[in-house]
């Protein structure tokens, strides 16, 4: 913590800096302090003190005017005090939330389905083949369905791979 000394009007004691510095202890328990500025000014047989603290997040300023030098101290330090206690609590009574996880998917996955769109993936050759031989081909392709053209009965046939494991047939009736 550095501390600036600015005077005006009367020279600084030693006494004015210790008692400036026991009183800074209390507000340097609250939070880490970079700067802090003190400007003492005697005029009109009074003293005005104005105090100026920086920290990383925000700056506190009071003034304070007494007739005793050491009174004017003191109650800049509490002003800032109280200042440094409200600005600690305001940070600590935050809250900060994101919309869950579950809302953000729920709105996508509607805009998706608002309109389904056709994906044409490739033009598929129907040869004519007996439904063994269909199976073969669709145990040697990775590919979850197969058509083709039955032999025996000259119909567009689709065999497909089942999820239990199973093969099934769709046989269309013309």
């Amino acid at each position: 913590m550095n501390i600036a000394y600015t005077t005006r009007g009367f020279d600084l004691t030693d006494q004015i800096q210790k008692h400036t510095q026991s009183k800074l202890r209390k507000i340097l328990s609250l939070d880490e302090l970079i700067d802090v500025s003190l400007t003492l000014i005697y005029f009109r047989h009074r003293y005005k003190a104005e105090l100026l603290v920086h920290n990383r997040n925000a700056v506190f300023n009071a003034i304070d005017e007494t007739s005793d030098v050491f009174k004017s101290i003191n109650a800049v330090i509490e002003k800032v005090q109280s200042q440094l206690k409200r600005h600690k609590e305001k940070l600590r009574g935050r809250i900060r939330k994101a919309p869950p996880r579950a809302v953000k998917m729920d709105e996508n996955m509607a805009e998706t389905t608002k309109t389904p769109r056709l994906i044409r993936t490739r033009k598929q050759d129907i040869k004519p083949m007996s439904q063994d031989e269909a199976m073969t081909q669709l145990e040697r392709r990775n590919e979850p369905f197969l058509v083709f053209r039955n032999i025996n009965s000259d119909k567009i046939t689709v065999l497909y791979r089942r999820k239990d494991g199973n093969v099934g047939l769709i046989d269309p009736e013309i």
